[in-house]
């Protein structure tokens, strides 16, 4: 599957007609997923009758990514399609409007293939607590490809699309991609409109993007991004074009970035740590200038964010009661009852076990103790990652601290340490695939920027991405 990009040049001049794209796409798909199992739904037809439309359109009314494939992660909204978020309690629950970002690649002529597999409302970080099926790793089908949104990861590493979307709560983007060797990224916190997407932590949640190259990230951004009275977490900005300035390499010569000195105080795989290091010397390569910071209050980030996501989850999750829509129970015996049964019956054991434990976190004898606190330490590290900014342009670590698992094993709490960060602060982040380790498994590398610095965090990336000629397409998947 060629580059976004390239696909939508290659349709506005002629030379590729959008229904051979879309025919090629499910071509792979149906040679693919049935070994890795990233799609839970397929829309063929509907998507080869928008690329039969795309070819009879004149060419001045070509969008941004007409004729492009791209794929879609099952607690996103599309009109008249289902969404099940990959739980048994919206099996049949189908979308009575569009989520902003649909709304946005409609416009933009995008053409959807199909929705992918997650973990059950976004809770988990393997793809294995979907209710339906679990997700293989394209490089390894023994091993998980991350998650919460490993569907749209796996998709896009397999070459089935050319780019997806996903949701990130605590590195559910861009921890796939790390293990899945793509680009992942996420935003700044109310860069781009999550009305439409069903939500998990609302402090946390962000839409965002799955590609093969920075370039294509940088494209699908520039059309899904920007206000949504809606969302009113949305900030108000003009139009940008965020694939302006990523020819420039140089870019990286004016740069200080920052590795955090904690990075050392956790257990860190053996590979990981030898190609993060060969990552650091390729930056200073690059006459970039490289400084320690010092964030104490990273050792607290995986307590803060269980405490705070499950206190969310557990609102949040309080409206899947069974009465107003998705699955109810035919044994209640009075309200109550029958609240019980229908969350009881449908539910996976990891989304009731954050339910649990945010009203447990959330109740009147803990409120102060546990999320109220959390609260302040959370703001002690905004605070403490704002000072460091003071030192340096970007945060460069490890995806993440381990190798992908395989089914059934567990990954350390501290994984997913420094992306989590991210969104406890507000942060964008991008994962950027880096090399393999000696078992041929992808390993990638982050930078995390202050908020609204994602134009220049993508140009920072893709001048990465030159210097490290990494060219996930000349290491075939399964």
């Amino acid at each position: 599957m060629i580059r976004a990009k390239e696909i939508r040049t290659k349709i506005c001049s002629q030379e590729l007609k959008s229904v051979d794209v879309v025919k090629e796409c499910f071509s792979c798909i149906k040679e693919v997923n049935p070994k890795v199992k990233a799609f839970l739904k397929l829309n063929e037809t509907s998507a080869l009758e928008q690329a039969e439309q795309v070819d009879k359109k004149e060419i001045k009314k070509y969008g941004l990514l007409e004729g492009v494939p791209i794929a879609i992660k099952d607690n996103i909204m599309t009109k008249g399609q289902s969404m099940t978020s990959a739980s048994k309690y919206l099996e049949n629950y189908v979308s009575p409007y569009d989520a902003t970002v649909i709304e946005k690649l409609k416009e933009a002529g995008a053409i959807f293939v199909g929705r992918t597999n997650m973990d059950e409302f976004a809770m988990g970080g393997s793809t294995e607590t979907s209710a339906y099926q679990k997700t293989a790793n394209p490089w390894n089908i023994e091993c998980i490809p991350g998650g919460s949104s490993g569907g749209s990861a796996a998709a896009v590493s397999a070459g089935m699309v050319p780019f997806a979307l996903g949701s990130d709560t605590g590195g559910s983007i861009r921890q796939p991609a790390g293990f899945c060797g793509v680009v992942g990224y996420k935003p700044s916190y109310g860069l781009i409109s999550r009305y439409g997407a069903c939500a998990l932590a609302s402090s946390f949640d962000q839409i965002g993007t799955f590609t093969k190259n920075v370039y294509d990230a940088a494209l699908l951004t520039s059309v899904i991004a920007g206000k949504d009275y809606r969302d009113p977490v949305c900030q108000p900005n003009d139009w940008i074009d965020y694939t302006n300035g990523l020819n420039d390499i140089d870019v990286l010569k004016t740069l200080k970035i920052g590795v955090p000195k904690q990075l050392f105080d956790y257990r860190v795989d053996s590979e990981i740590t030898k190609y993060f290091n060969e990552a650091v010397n390729k930056l200073k390569m690059g006459n970039v200038q490289i400084v320690e910071v010092d964030i104490p209050v990273y050792k607290y980030v995986p307590a803060l964010y269980k405490v705070i996501m499950c206190a969310e989850v557990s609102a949040n999750i309080a409206t899947f009661d069974g009465i107003r829509y998705g699955y109810r129970t035919s044994n209640g015996v009075s309200l109550n009852d029958q609240y019980a049964k229908s969350r009881g019956e449908s539910l996976g054991y990891e989304v009731k076990k954050r339910i649990l434990f945010g009203t447990y976190v959330l109740g009147a004898k803990n409120y102060h103790r546990c999320y109220h606190q959390a609260q302040k330490v959370r703001t002690l590290l905004i605070d403490q990652i704002t000072q460091s900014y003071e030192k340096c342009d970007f945060i460069f670590t490890p995806a993440t601290l381990q190798m992908p698992v395989k089914f059934g094993e567990t990954l350390p709490e501290e994984c997913d340490l420094f992306l989590i960060a991210a969104n406890l602060a507000g942060l964008p982040g991008i994962t950027v695939p880096w090399s393999f380790t000696a078992n041929g498994m992808p390993m990638g590398v982050h930078f995390m920027g202050a908020r609204f610095s994602d134009a220049k965090l993508f140009a920072v990336a893709n001048a990465f991405e030159k210097i490290a000629d990494f060219d996930i397409d000349k290491y075939p998947t399964i």
